[in-house]
């Protein structure tokens, strides 16, 4: 309770079956203890987007401010005090730029966690569980426009929902003080209209972390193993999802 800490988060996604595509997502956080079960924090997010020659994708190179959410968590089991850990999380969010192609796209999202932490051998070897659930909904339409009798009319945008699903998890374990070797496993799925699947992808990768006293980074290289439906030359999912996902986050604490 009381304390404070600072996040930046940078993850590159690229890679698609043709073209060249680079995206990244910059994400700010402020997080504090309102108490010591419940934490909240406030975000600010940003999208840069560098896209040539992608079929279905318009060519663009962009940076603009894809928007903010806030995150509540809240502690219902401590590793340390209970035998294994486990948290609730909420985060509801405004977004105002596509993932995939950088368009204009306003929506507002609720992402909801399942938390579950397990440590071993003293915890020095830690296995992490989280499976998320996020509805979506189209609040605005995008940026396109049309030619109709001479004149550039806006295009009109059926409102627009989805579900998406994803199950992650991974094992690190301290291989010197404040170092951490792992692995990373993450399958995400998305529900159009929140009735069917519509595709898969599996990341699986390594993780590096360090833990130091007043900061810590964590850098993870993703990947992707296995899609579907896939592109038939290389077994991937790349209209969704890119070829590779790499994350660096750094965090700071105050005191």
């Amino acid at each position: 309770q009381g304390k404070w800490e600072a996040y930046q988060w940078v993850t590159l996604r690229t890679g698609k079956a043709a073209g060249t595509y680079r995206a990244f997502d910059l994400r700010t956080e402020i997080e504090t203890g309102l108490t010591d079960r419940l934490q909240a924090a406030f975000y600010l997010n940003a999208r840069a987007h560098h896209i040539d020659g992608v079929p279905g994708l318009e060519d663009r190179d962009s940076f603009a401010f894809q928007g903010a959410s806030a995150e509540f968590k809240y502690r219902l089991k401590s590793p340390y005090l209970d035998g294994y850990g486990l948290a609730l999380y909420v985060e509801p969010g405004y977004n105002r730029i596509d993932k995939i192609g950088g368009e204009v796209e306003e929506e507002i999202e609720l992402e909801t966690k399942l938390i579950f932490q397990k440590n071993f051998l003293e915890d020095t070897l830690i296995w992490s569980l989280n499976y998320t659930l996020e509805p979506e909904w189209a609040i605005g339409g995008g940026e396109d426009e049309e030619e109709h009798e001479g004149e550039a009319v806006e295009e009109e945008h059926e409102a627009r929902k989805e579900l998406a699903e994803e199950l992650s998890t991974g094992v690190s374990y301290r291989v010197a003080a404040r170092w951490f070797v792992g692995t990373e496993l993450r399958l995400h799925s998305e529900w159009p209209d929140m009735s069917h699947r519509e595709h898969l992808a599996a990341f699986l990768g390594p993780t590096l972390h360090y833990g130091g006293e007043r900061f810590w980074w964590t850098a993870t290289v993703l990947p992707q193993i296995w899609g579907w439906p896939d592109d038939e030359v290389t077994d991937l999912q790349l209209d969704e999802h890119e070829r590779l996902e790499v994350r660096f986050k750094l965090g700071v604490n105050f005191r």
